[in-house]
């Protein structure tokens, strides 16, 4: 039997109909190159973000495109660095950060939460991000300013920045304080294999915890502070004291704690005049409206030692004219009508002039046995308190 073999040939496509082929091959490949460019962030893996304003609302832009009034909560963000920015007013604050994709169903949301306050000194803020971490459990803190100290469940761990590798999962009470500046809280989570990130920016406090007057006078208030962030800029100051009243409250000694406005005239220690907005006072009309009753809150550096500065006590006396502040020495009777002010706050000081019966002056400084009065514009000295009457 004979076996026979038959070979096929192979038939070829025609030349136009691969040409063809090739134009549409082209053409699908730049449809979808076109498609995923323009919806690469639609493609990426989702993250999550919240965000909250203090006081009134605020809006909120993500890479500059507008998405939401706060508060905003959002789970469709796409991952990787995002900048996001709050506006309200003439107020902003703008950061970028780096956005976890979303795993296994949980979503790793990034945490802003702001005061937009006066200004970029008296605001504050914290932010929170996670990263992938192998390494352990990590807390990572950085403030502004450095330095303040920080409490894990009330227990003291360290200063910013700070850096924890042994804490264990679980959720936390975390609080960042510093003197001179408001305390932030916060409740945190720690999990295993991702650092949580943390900044915090605090506010400068510019008021006293506690407001009181000066001694002597009803409608003068020490707002004196020890802070040279709070003090440096006497016109923020200002404002932020007004804002502070607004927004948290003053404890005021006599009048208790309340968001009421309460001073009507800001004096500096470099003796600028503001009105109850923090605005600086500058024409007549404005002037002629402050009165000795007026509640005067007065912008003063510890530093400076007590009492008012040389500038303060001058713009008071050009501008209020005969109103004192501080304790007045009335002369009390003497076997000759008068009494001698002299040098030194002795007998042996020399007589500088002399006080009728009845009159009050100016208390500047007190010792044992002497108390100094101011008796003109040009003139002080030292009185026998043997013959003074201390009055408010």
């Amino acid at each position: 039997m004979s076996i026979s073999t038959i070979a096929n040939k192979e038939k070829s496509l025609p030349n136009a109909v691969i040409y063809i082929i090739g134009i549409i091959g082209v053409g699908l490949i730049v449809y979808f190159g076109g498609y995923i460019i323009r919806n690469a962030d639609k493609l990426k893996s989702k993250s999550g973000i919240k965000v909250e304003v203090a006081g009134e609302s605020a809006e909120v832009y993500i890479n500059d495109k507008f998405v939401s009034k706060t508060p905003y909560t959002s789970d469709k963000i796409a991952s990787g660095s995002n900048k996001i920015t709050i506006k309200n007013g003439d107020r902003q604050y703008q950061t970028s950060l780096n956005f976890l994709p979303s795993e296994q169903q949980t979503t790793h949301y990034v945490g802003i939460e702001r005061d937009l306050g006066i200004s970029d000194t008296f605001s504050s803020g914290k932010e929170f991000w996670f990263e992938k971490d192998t390494s352990g459990n990590v807390l990572r803190i950085i403030s502004e300013p450095s330095g303040a100290k920080v409490y894990i469940d009330n227990s003291e761990v360290g200063t910013t920045p700070f850096l924890s590798n042994n804490i264990s999962n679980g959720d936390y009470d975390l609080k960042v304080a510093i003197a001179g500046f408001a305390i932030q809280t916060s409740r945190i989570t720690v999990s295993k294999g991702y650092t949580l990130n943390a900044t915090f920016k605090l506010f400068p406090v510019p008021v006293p915890q506690k407001i009181s007057s000066f001694e002597g006078s009803k409608n003068l208030y020490d707002l004196s502070s020890d802070n040279n962030v709070v003090t440096t800029n006497p016109q923020e100051w200002a404002k932020a004291a007004v804002y502070w009243n607004k927004s948290r409250g003053l404890n005021v000694e006599g009048t208790g704690e309340n968001k009421e406005p309460f001073f009507e005239v800001f004096l500096s220690y470099k003796g600028d005049l503001f009105n109850a907005e923090g605005a600086p006072i500058t024409s007549k009309e404005e002037l002629a409206s402050v009165k000795a009753e007026s509640k005067i809150g007065y912008l003063g550096r510890t530093i400076d030692g007590q009492g008012l500065s040389k500038e303060a006590k001058q713009t008071l006396e050009t501008l209020l004219g005969t109103v004192t502040v501080g304790k007045q020495a009335k002369i009390t009777a003497t076997p000759t009508g008068w009494l001698r002010v002299r040098s030194e706050p002795n007998l042996n000081g020399l007589e500088i002039t002399r006080v009728d019966t009845g009159g009050t002056y100016q208390v500047l400084e007190e010792q044992t046995g002497w108390v100094k009065i101011k008796v003109s514009d040009t003139s002080e000295g030292w009185v026998s308190a043997d013959y003074v009457e201390l009055v408010e």
